[in-house]
């Protein structure tokens, strides 16, 4: 079974009376999970469409010592790139719940050689590619020849988009 990462920021609501499973709801990845509890935790052995095994990230990372951790940077970062080290395909997100680590982990899968998936918010823009993160979507498309790039209008359009993609790519 091919491993899938899913770069991007989390979709998470920011109410502090609401659980963290609650939060994350809304999150693409929960959404392709099932559940958003699937996500709060990492875990073993998750399933997208019957065909891949999610590799991550998940909201708590698991450390090396086997705790869950989201508060210690370099355990967060071992256990990400970890995660995109044992993916076959990475599929990353930019729109308006853009994240910086993900132009990180977007370079990490480029030197890794991956299947790429890339689906950004179209907008308006000066440049030939219509959206705020241009250069690092201009970077990725010069340094990969493993890219599939899709733009996408709103932040519902992403499942569809991706499970549309991911069949492409297999």
């Amino acid at each position: 079974m091919k491993k899938i990462y899913f770069a991007g920021k989390f979709n998470k609501i920011k109410k502090p009376e609401i659980s963290l499973e609650k939060s994350l709801r809304g999150d693409f990845r929960s959404q392709l999970l099932g559940d958003s509890k699937l996500l709060t935790h990492f875990q073993n052995n998750l399933v997208v469409n019957n065909k891949f095994q999610y590799v991550g990230p998940f909201y708590c990372e698991q450390a090396s010592n086997g705790d869950f951790t989201s508060t210690d940077c370099n355990e967060v970062q071992n256990a990400e790139y970890k995660a995109i080290q044992q993916s076959d395909i990475f599929v990353v997100v930019f729109g308006e719940n853009f994240s910086v680590g993900s132009v990180v982990e977007l370079g990490w899968a480029i030197n890794l050689g991956k299947q790429i998936v890339l689906l950004y918010q179209e907008e308006e823009t000066i440049y030939s590619i219509k959206s705020e993160y241009w250069f690092a979507i201009a970077d990725a498309l010069k340094r990969s020849k493993n890219i599939i790039v899709c733009k996408y209008q709103n932040y519902s359009e992403i499942v569809s988009l991706i499970n549309q993609t991911i069949e492409e790519v297999i």
